[in-house]
């Protein structure tokens, strides 16, 4: 997977993608790489990263049931071991891109972008007043560090959508159609959670950029985003385990 022109496309194309949405976001000259990074993310963008997450490998059964690479794979291991490595490669390469993408912009964006200031950015005077978690990074300047466990925790709701989308491979095996299911998949959740009210803690959104789940401690926010994400992952998998046997029994 990570040898894969897949991998390499999706986190260039991540790195491109996060660009082109923070041009909504510049206001002016004022700007440092922490005010640009911590942009919301416009609708369209947010779902183009979600394809892109799922690139690297939410396409995985679609090829090998295709190219009829499963049954030989299957007798050299078996079907769950088979479904469990595909599943959890899926999380974690959905994962790596998004991390890596996200960090590639900021690399790129460096250079052309004002250096932070610390008496003047509110990030991190909020982060000197509460210190915690990983706040505690911004409020002593490692900015680095804290991009990177903001770029974690945002990658992580790529690894949902992407175990999603190999869970319903198994349904309509086809690729195209697979990489369109995280689109469906994020347009669903929000048409149902808008109308049922889902609670704030519920929210992908809340959950992935911590909008009030733990406003004043971004270490429990990254656990939290991980445990949801995990959760669900987790039961997109058993799914998909279950969805590759029955498969195989009939076919």
């Amino acid at each position: 997977m990570l040898a894969s022109w897949q991998f390499l496309v999706a986190v260039i194309g991540i790195a491109i993608v996060s660009a082109l949405n923070s041009l909504n976001f510049v206001s002016g000259a004022k700007e440092d790489i922490l005010q640009i990074f911590t942009s919301g993310d416009a609708p369209f963008f947010s779902v183009v990263i979600l394809i892109l997450e799922t690139l690297p490998y939410g396409t995985a059964f679609c090829s090998d049931w295709e190219n009829r690479y499963i049954r030989p794979a299957i007798m050299r291991s078996s079907p769950i071991k088979y479904a469990l490595s595909k599943v959890i490669s899926c999380f974690i390469g959905a994962l790596l891109a998004g991390v890596l993408g996200r960090l590639l912009f900021a690399a790129l964006l460096l250079p052309f972008v004002n250096p932070v200031n610390p008496s003047t950015n509110s990030f991190v005077l909020s982060a000197m007043n509460h210190p915690q978690g990983a706040q505690w990074f911004l409020a002593n300047h490692h900015y680095f560090t804290w991009i990177l466990i903001e770029s974690l925790e945002r990658s992580l709701q790529g690894g949902i959508y992407a175990t999603f989308a190999i869970f319903m491979s198994t349904k309509i095996t086809n690729t195209f159609v697979t990489l369109a299911m995280p689109v469906i998949a994020y347009y669903m959740y929000l048409n149902i959670a808008n109308f049922f009210g889902f609670p704030n803690f519920l929210f992908m959104t809340a959950v992935f950029e911590n909008d009030g789940i733990f406003p004043d401690n971004l270490l429990l926010g990254v656990l939290y985003a991980l445990f949801y994400a995990v959760l669900l992952s987790v039961l997109f998998g058993h799914f998909f385990v279950k969805s590759v046997k029955g498969r195989l029994e009939n076919g």
